[in-house]
């Protein structure tokens, strides 16, 4: 897009039709999966991260459990 060969709409639309031959699609799609994975990797390398997830998705529940 910076280089003003594609513009937004056609970006949006190539993204759009989740076509597997896309070019675009097909990268951005993977940069997500190299972020999923990093984030994972982080995840279970960092205690400290565990705990404080942890902690929220139990405030989380508990609140969810009350609201029921």
């Amino acid at each position: 897009m910076r280089e003003g060969r594609l513009n937004s709409i056609t970006l949006l639309r190539r993204l759009g039709s989740h076509s597997r031959k896309d070019q675009t699609y097909r990268a951005i799609r993977e940069v997500g999966r190299s972020v999923r994975t990093m984030a994972l990797l982080r995840f279970l390398a960092d205690p400290a991260l565990r705990r404080r997830i942890t902690a929220v998705a139990n405030k989380v529940e508990g609140f969810n459990g009350f609201s029921a």
